[in-house]
């Protein structure tokens, strides 16, 4: 007997397919991963199932492929059905880069703070409702409420001094306890722009960082220059569509912050908030707001200024790193020139960048925000550079970090 070609169906068996003169028989060969239990199954995908952005690398880092939503769906239907159906990659994933990536811990938090900041927005909507179309309340009432909340202050206070005593005595991990949190945080107020969807809660924090952390966008200031982080410099802005760029960036802040006063993060709806009433009222609502922001000052003063993307580098492109720069300190004159003093806080890969119409050559640009690893070497590469030093390479070969 002369055995024919060897046939494998996108499934759990392979078929080999034998023939004898003119007769044809498939034999059924059992898959060797068959034999395995699911759970053994999902612990070895789990050594190769790395998720989008986390191997950040080669001539496009900005791609977003990965092995658990582009190769490993495709190598077989049960392959396909734990990926898909199973959230414990994402979670897996999640808990390494917030162990390894000070990015991913940061978007975390970030992830937190803003759903916070939803759900006392959503109350304080549904206080404002409320009162406009209740009645007038007598004193006795007002009193009685008023004791009310403040007990609830109370209780909320001690609630979180025991929160805090539990997570220090328990023997979870600083990432577990953050990716808890976060978990708890989409249970109880789901962030916004959140839809409803079959993927798993790890997966939608996981989509949730990449969209509102690891993505920015925002206009684009194109100057060639060497730039470090966390050393600030001064820009004079003249040209007409660079004077639209600091009256759009600046235009949500007080009047006071484009006359060369000292700029304060601002949460949108929350800080400042003229709608919270100073007679006791909201005295709930302040007391939770005042909590998170409390919690976060060290997010309020990386990701609540003004800012904006510095392209220092040419060709103005896909894959052209470029910075996140914050406005420290501005000041507007009349004819709408502005002296700025900016501190650049990231590095990103510029994703994509597109002229707006009718701003004069105004680009606007969405970038992927560069990990703890890349920044570093970039930077070093910017030194060798503008001491026309280096190896020969160029910044091609350079970036991103293998």
């Amino acid at each position: 007997m002369n055995m024919g070609d060897c046939q494998t169906r996108q499934s759990d068996e392979i078929i080999i397919s034998s023939s004898s003169g003119e007769a044809t028989t498939d034999i059924t060969v059992p898959s060797s991963l068959s034999i395995f239990h699911e759970d053994i199954l999902l612990s070895i995908l789990s050594f190769v199932a790395d998720t989008p952005f986390e191997m950040v690398g080669g001539d496009n880092p900005t791609c977003g492929k990965s092995s658990l939503t582009h190769t490993l769906p495709l190598v077989s239907k049960q392959f396909h059905r734990l990926t898909k159906q199973h959230d414990i990659f994402w979670e897996n994933a999640l808990l390494r880069l917030v162990k390894q990536e000070y990015l991913w811990e940061d978007g975390t938090k970030r992830f937190v703070f803003d759903s916070k900041c939803d759900k006392i927005r959503s109350d304080i909507l549904k206080r404002n409702h409320n009162r406009n179309r209740r009645d007038k309340r007598t004193k006795n009432n007002q009193l009685q409420q008023q004791q009310t909340r403040a007990e609830a202050v109370q209780m909320n206070a001690s609630s979180n001094v025991e929160n805090l005593k539990s997570d220090n005595t328990d023997n979870t991990t600083k990432e577990e306890t953050l990716l808890k949190q976060a978990c708890d945080a989409i249970e109880a107020y789901p962030p916004r722009n959140h839809t409803a969807s079959s993927s798993g809660i790890h997966q939608c924090i996981y989509k949730s960082i990449v969209n509102h952390h690891l993505r920015y966008q925002g206009p684009v200031f194109y100057m060639p220059s060497a730039i470090r982080l966390g050393s600030p410099y001064g820009l004079h802005f003249f040209e007409p569509r660079y004077r639209l760029l600091m009256s759009e960036v600046m235009a949500p802040y007080p009047v006071s912050a484009r006359r060369g006063e000292r700029i304060s993060p601002m949460v949108p709806s929350l800080i400042p908030n003229n709608s919270l009433r100073h007679n006791g009222d909201d005295d709930d609502i302040k007391a939770d707001l005042l909590n998170v922001l409390e919690q976060n000052q060290s997010l309020l003063g990386k990701y609540q200024l003004p800012s904006f993307i510095h392209a220092h580098q040419s060709p103005l492109r896909k894959n052209t790193p470029a910075t996140i720069v914050q406005v420290r300190q501005c000041m507007v004159s009349r004819d709408g020139s502005a002296d700025v003093y900016l501190e650049p806080i990231a590095y990103i890969w510029i994703d994509q960048v597109f002229e707006r119409p009718g701003t004069g050559g105004l680009y606007e640009a969405q970038g992927i925000r560069m990990g703890k690893e890349a920044s570093e070497t970039y930077e070093r590469w910017c030194g060798m550079a503008h001491l026309r030093m280096g190896d020969g390479r160029g910044r091609s070969q350079q970036l991103p970090i293998p």
